[in-house]
């Protein structure tokens, strides 16, 4: 084992990061957790803290001197594949850099899903972005700003468009909805202005109001038009961001391989409905199952790189790294749940 080269893959989230570390066939070595590596949504003295972290842990789980052949960090502040300074003020004195890759989050969740075939990949969750990946291995990315600036289509948009939806309603400026009942219900306030020092709260946080999403889709679902409205217009942006990404790739394959992650699209049948239809009005389309998680994606981007192929064994090897690919083992059954959710919704909705 001592002499056996390990590929690291880490996933670099926005809320969370996580860390893995595979032998040349895929083989679950060690993994790990910490925070946020988006110097953007955090800052980069904290989000040097969470990498050195993950590498501590990883080096306590692995043999000492391990060699380390290849990382690939997927991190959420970035677009492309990072610059040499970037890469240096994130990784210097923790990762050696000449063996390091540090790319955007949106091309290992790519890449994961596809294994560098064409497609394109929606992602909907707490925000959303859009790639697309041509014949030739180029890629091009849609969406993806942030929750202030777009991510239409996630569950944060969703929360949002819902509240001020509520709020124009309450106000006669907009048609009557049941989302004002309901929003006050979940922040257990009995006016909606109670609601302006609860979402400027230091302690509130965008992943704690893209809750309310999945909350409002239990409770109303298509029994409210307003709400219904919402989800169907974020479900068509969506859309929209995915023929963009693949005219922009150049991407000609048709049927269109699709692959989609996130809760939303898991979950919300309302958006997945509006996705759906906008897409088939413009082209064909064959709903593809994401191989491999975002995680284990810059695994694979790690092991490519070195010049492993990734063969069937590999790949597979890899998949059941997934099993163990978290520290929090506790929310395995829903995480499988939730992929076998998709990917039954996604067949179901675009047949």
């Amino acid at each position: 084992m001592r002499n056996t080269p390990v590929f690291i893959g880490i996933d670099g989230g926005g809320t969370r990061s996580l860390a893995i570390a595979v032998d040349p066939v895929g083989r679950l070595l060690a993994s790990a957790e910490s925070g946020s590596l988006n110097f953007f949504g955090t800052s980069l003295p904290s989000a040097r803290r969470n990498l050195k972290v993950l590498s501590e842990l990883l080096k306590q789980l692995l043999p000492p001197r391990t060699p380390i052949d290849r990382i690939v960090v997927g991190c959420a502040a970035l677009f492309s594949d990072a610059t040499k300074a970037e890469k240096e003020d994130l990784c210097r004195g923790i990762l050696p850099l000449e063996r390091t890759r540090v790319v955007s989050d949106c091309q290992t969740a790519c890449f994961g899903a596809t294994l560098g075939r064409p497609g394109v990949v929606i992602v909907a969750g707490t925000g959303s972005i859009v790639v697309a990946q041509n014949e030739d291995g180029q890629h091009r990315s849609v969406g993806g700003w942030g929750h202030i600036l777009g991510d239409a289509g996630s569950a944060y948009w969703i929360a949002l468009e819902s509240v001020k939806a509520a709020i124009a309603s309450e106000e006669g400026l907009g048609p009557k909805t049941k989302l004002g009942r309901l929003v006050r219900q979940w922040f257990k306030i009995r006016k909606l202005t109670e609601i302006v020092p609860i979402v400027h709260g230091r302690e509130f946080t965008k992943e704690r109001f893209a809750m309310l999403a999945s909350h409002l889709a239990r409770k109303v679902g298509p029994r409210d038009a307003v709400f219904g409205g919402i989800c169907q217009r974020g479900g068509r942006a969506l859309a929209a961001q995915a023929l963009m990404a693949v005219k922009l790739a150049r991407l000609k394959t048709r049927p269109l391989p699709v692959y989609l992650i996130g809760g939303v699209l898991a979950n919300n049948a309302l958006v997945r409905e509006g996705f759906a239809r906008a897409l088939k009005n413009s082209c064909d389309v064959s709903v593809a199952k994401p191989r491999l998680s975002p995680l284990l994606g810059a695994a694979a981007l790690a092991l490519r790189d070195a010049g492993v192929e990734l063969t069937v064994e590999v790949v597979a090897n890899l998949e059941k790294s997934d099993l163990g690919a978290t520290a929090d083992r506790s929310d395995k059954p829903a995480r499988l749940a939730n992929r076998r959710t998709l990917r039954q919704n996604a067949r179901d909705t675009f047949e």
